[in-house]
């Protein structure tokens, strides 16, 4: 019979099928393992994957709608030329515009008088397409109507329809509010409900947003085109710090930027420690995969060239053999893929999501929205196991086709390697061994016989044991019970005034997400001293203080306390220029040294630094090369002052010229002299009370003591990358400029030292105890402050105190930590079973593989136990060289991330 072109015409195709069949029943061992090593393929990439895939989109889902928005960075102010440059940025995947129209109120009258009949329902705002659509939409559920398109019609969230009343919406019900349009317009209007939505920011009064149309905007004369916060969703992989500095080079003018990580971005640091890490265990993991169904057919690759040789010998042509064993290919990867794809689907679709049940994301919508089952990672899950069992059948085949009848018959897989001289075999032929050396002998030459089996199985020992570790060490950097353990047992600091909860600024504090600094605020010192405006005041008063230092089971000697003041500042005009211009319209209330002085706008942080904070922040100025006069503020003749990264590039080399600038503070009135300031019917009468001024200041009359002046010794972000831990009072806004000041300085100025918080431990086994009683403390002051008439406008109480405890944190959080770590847990369990799976997939594979040997062996002498032995200690082999990679190499990655 003619063969043309490498296949003979008439191929017979119920032969090649029986021959695929037979050839598989002899195989079926091997077979068997390798469908095993498919299944357990897609198996793991599936539910690797597919888990961490399901847990990036949780995280980002949280973080999305704990935030209200998805964008991460914003330019305020803008205008359209800004915009425009905006959109056509290549690391810009969304970007919208949003105005503050106002805000929304219960009843007639303005907002700074909140009674039972004005109720504050929400901010108004007004958004363009891009920004509803792409931005702030993924932040909300259960949506219902559309975005308000003209004249009156409004959008609110569920929780501002309850605080009117509003059980059951309806589309197109009326709604009528008085709106406080800027600082001076009041408008009351009737609006149509076009739509309402879920919202899961926190749940704190004043913060739920209302949505307008444009139309209804310019009315307001609002134009959102001409001026207007440009929301900006940047590319994941680019961390906070290098988005910032980008859009600082690439968007023109004067730019007001604030900027955080992307909700993706910190979602893959949570749940992969970040995108190199991402990378590399997705990189680790395949290769694992690829090595599982690889070395089951490397090792039985010798016997299935033998198989074809034998074909071949017969006259099988290259065609038909490529048939036949892709034939025998098929039936297995077909059978491991099925059983691998009903598996992973039935624990991803409804094992895993049952077991969370509603732990995850409880506050956020609920376990629903967490999906763990993708067709798509299972698709190319089974894609990738086919590929490469049918790439290492083509290997098998084109080494069949390419040797000759002979060598394909007679082919071991091993090398030849070098002869030993005739020495050397006279030396090994002499060397008596005992039965058990003679036995690690056999087990190491079976072990070195096929090197490049030996190192590839020990590498995906060593790449599956990796990935297990790698993945506890992430669990453990990535579980929320580490995060919370930063904070100490207890932090104690005073409240907002009634004013600044009423305008969602601190109200509920154990709502807040436990990884961030509970007193970081954007209220300022008007929302948080309202109540208090007056020098006695002190956050934590003395006798508190001692009263909580004082019980049993608090560690005393590591509690920290942070004092201060509140006070009024006088500082240079140039000296606060790096964070606003505004003070250049502001009047100068006289000179020092010849620098113009301005008041400063209320009441300022004053924080007394430890001895070892300042050596702390002299080591970092000094690494740093900051131009940060250290010397001085130790001495106590300066301060420093501490901002929230609230200084752009150009402000930052502003800032380095007002070093040495003066500054100067004065006392808040006595509680008696702001009781009565706010009592008196002229505004003008209080204004111009006596204000303490230094020498040189043309200044009221009847001052009996000058302050001192100080001299300014820099700027220091607390967000700067490598800054020491300074633990603060309330911080964050702009409103709350912050000074830095040692105790010898403190000592300089006209007030009394104030203990503005308090971080506290107590022994384990006392906590509970010492838990209740600090709350018992915190209830007892407040109820005594209700009853102090304050200093705020409407003559209430003063603010209290309140106390933020770390169980409760641990407690509050206790639902999505153990969804964390069953989802982690899962992860680590996988990639365990998959590389302890692929250890015995070689072991049996080998020994199918050496049948016959073993057979030969045993007819010379070698009984089932001494067998058993060798085997076992060719496995002890693989797992001390899997052993020394591991801890060399894998233990050295993991000291070094540490």
């Amino acid at each position: 019979m003619m063969e043309h072109h490498g296949y003979v015409p008439n191929d017979n195709q119920p032969v090649i099928r029986m021959l695929a069949r037979e050839i598989g029943r002899c195989n079926k061992g091997r077979n068997r393992i390798l469908a095993g090593a498919v299944c357990l393929c897609v198996v793991t990439l599936t539910m690797v994957f597919g888990i961490s895939f399901g847990k990036v989109r949780a995280e980002y889902t949280r973080a999305v709608r704990a935030a209200g928005t998805a964008a991460s960075a914003c330019i305020e102010g803008a205008g359209p030329e800004q915009y425009e440059k905006v959109r056509t940025l290549s690391y810009v995947k969304e970007a919208g515009r949003s105005v503050p129209a106002g805000e929304g109120i219960a009843g007639e009258g303005d907002a700074s008088k909140n009674t039972d009949s004005r109720r504050r329902v929400c901010r108004i705002l007004v958004l363009d397409g891009q920004a509803w659509e792409k931005i702030v939409k993924p932040a909300y559920t259960d949506i219902s109507g559309h975005y308000p398109e003209n004249g009156q019609e409004l959008m609110l969230p569920v929780k501002a329809l309850k605080t009117l009343g509003i059980s059951k919406p309806e589309m197109g019900m009326k709604i009528v509010l008085t709106v406080n349009i800027g600082l001076f317009r009041t408008q009351r209007e009737e609006f149509l409900l076009c739509g309402w939505y879920t919202d899961y920011t926190e749940d704190r009064p004043g913060l739920a947003c209302g949505y307008i149309s444009e139309e209804k905007s310019r009315e307001w004369g609002i134009d959102i085109e001409r001026k207007s916060d440009i929301l900006i969703c940047p590319s994941d992989s680019m961390d906070w710090r290098e988005t910032e500095k980008r859009l600082y080079e690439d968007v023109p003018g004067e730019i007001k930027l604030s900027v955080q990580n992307t909700a993706a971005h910190d979602a893959v640091r949570l749940a992969a420690g970040g995108y190199d890490t991402a990378v590399l265990g997705a990189a680790v993991v395949l290769g694992g995969m690829f090595f599982l169904v690889y070395n089951v057919m490397g090792i039985s690759m010798a016997g299935d060239i033998r198989q074809m040789g034998l074909l071949n010998t017969i006259g099988t042509t290259g065609r038909q053999i490529c048939k036949v064993y892709l034939c025998q290919m098929i039936n297995i990867v077909a059978l491991g893929a099925a059983a691998g794809a009903v598996l992973a689907s039935a624990v991803l679709w409804a094992v895993i999501p049952e077991i969370l049940g509603s732990q995850y994301l409880r506050s956020f919508g609920g376990s629903g929205e967490v999906r763990f089952f993708y067709v798509e990672i299972l698709a190319a899950a089974v894609a990738f196991a086919a590929l490469l069992t049918f790439g290492v059948s083509a290997w098998v085949i084109f080494r069949t086709v390419n040797m000759s009848c002979v060598e394909s018959v007679n082919y071991t897989g091993i090398k030849p390697g070098k002869r030993k001289t005739a020495k050397m075999k006279a030396r090994a032929g002499c060397r008596r061994r005992s039965a058990k050396g003679e036995l690690l002998y056999l087990a190491w030459q079976n072990v070195t016989r096929y090197r490049g089996r030996f190192a590839l199985t020990v590498f995906s020992m060593f790449l599956g044991v990796s990935a297990f570790f790698g993945a506890l060490y992430i669990t453990e950097q990535s579980d929320y019970t580490r995060v919370i353990g930063r904070h100490p047992d207890f932090l104690i600091a005073g409240k907002f005034s009634r004013f600044g909860q009423e305008v969602g600024h601190g109200a509920e504090y154990t709502f807040r997400d436990a990884g961030k600094d509970p007193l970081e605020t954007d209220g300022d010192s008007l929302d948080l001293l309202d109540d208090n405006y007056y020098d006695e005041y002190s956050p934590i008063s003395p006798e508190v203080r001692e009263r909580i230092l004082s019980l049993e089971g608090v560690k005393r000697e590591t509690a920290h306390v942070t004092e201060g003041a509140y006070m009024i500042t006088m500082i240079s005009r140039k000296a606060v220029l790096p964070f606003t211009e505004e003070s250049q319209g502001m009047e100068s209330i006289g000179q020092v040294n010849g620098s113009p002085v301005i008041e400063g706008f209320g009441a300022d942080v004053i924080q007394i630094l430890s001895r070892e904070e300042i050596a702390e922040l002299k080591r970092y100025v000094k690494e740093h090369r900051l131009g940060v006069d250290m010397d001085s503020l130790e001495d106590g003749a300066g301060v420093v002052i501490l901002h929230d990264h609230g200084l752009s590039p150009k402000q930052e080399k502003e800032a380095a010229g007002s070093v040495g600038e003066p500054v100067y503070f004065t006392a808040l009135g006595t509680k008696e002299e702001m009781q009565s300031r706010m009592r008196a019917d002229d505004v003008k009468e209080w204004e111009q009370d006596e204000v303490q001024e230094p020498e040189g200041v043309e200044k009221p009359e009847g001052i009996e003591k000058e302050p001192e002046i100080f001299s300014l010794c820099g700027y220091l972000d607390n967000r700067a990358e490598g800054f020491p831990r300074i633990r603060q009072t309330w911080h964050g806004s702009e409103g709350l400029i912050y000074f830095l000041i040692s105790e010898e300085g403190f000592g300089r100025l006209p007030a009394k030292k104030k203990t503005l918080c308090m971080e506290l431990d107590a022994e384990e086994e006392m906590e509970p105890e010492v838990k209740r009683q600090i709350i018992n403390i915190c209830l007892e002051e407040n109820k005594r402050r209700e009853e102090v008439p304050g200093t705020g406008e409407d003559g209430s109480g003063e603010a209290g105190i309140f106390a933020v405890c770390k169980s409760e944190l641990l407690a509050g959080a206790e639902g999505y930590i153990r969804g964390s770590r069953m989802i982690f847990g899962s992860i680590s369990a996988v990639l365990l079973f998959a590389g302890l799976t692929n250890f015995l997939n070689v072991m049996v594979t080998g020994v199918i593989s050496r049948r016959k040997e073993l057979e030969v062996m045993e007819c010379v002498g070698m009984t089932k136990r001494q067998r058993r032995r060798m085997l076992m200690t060719e496995g002890m082999c693989y797992f001390l060289a899997a052993g020394v990679l591991v801890g060399v190499i894998g233990g050295g990655a993991l000291l070094a991330a540490r």
